[in-house]
């Protein structure tokens, strides 16, 4: 998990844990940061870098999917060829 910092004002900073070890963690902890930045919990900037890290997060995930459907593709070619 990450930490997320914001500052509301120089004294105080919200810790905030967001998970983002599997897709849906990661799809509810983006959510999670829509109603943060509606709440003014977060501001702008804050708002913008962690969801384009989001964005990049779950952009590796589909890659790591369609990797592990790739390879089993390739496996059932290869059972198929086996048995010609």
């Amino acid at each position: 998990m990450s930490d997320l910092r914001s500052t509301e004002s120089q004294d105080r900073q919200i810790r905030t844990r967001l998970a983002l070890k599997t897709p849906e963690s990661a799809a509810n902890t983006l959510s999670r940061l829509l109603r943060m930045r509606i709440n003014k919990e977060i501001d702008g900037t804050m708002f913008r870098d962690m969801t384009y890290g989001m964005n990049v997060l779950l952009s590796y995930f589909k890659h790591m999917a369609d990797m592990r459907i790739e390879e089993r593709i390739e496996a059932i070619e290869n059972a198929l060829e086996v048995k010609r």
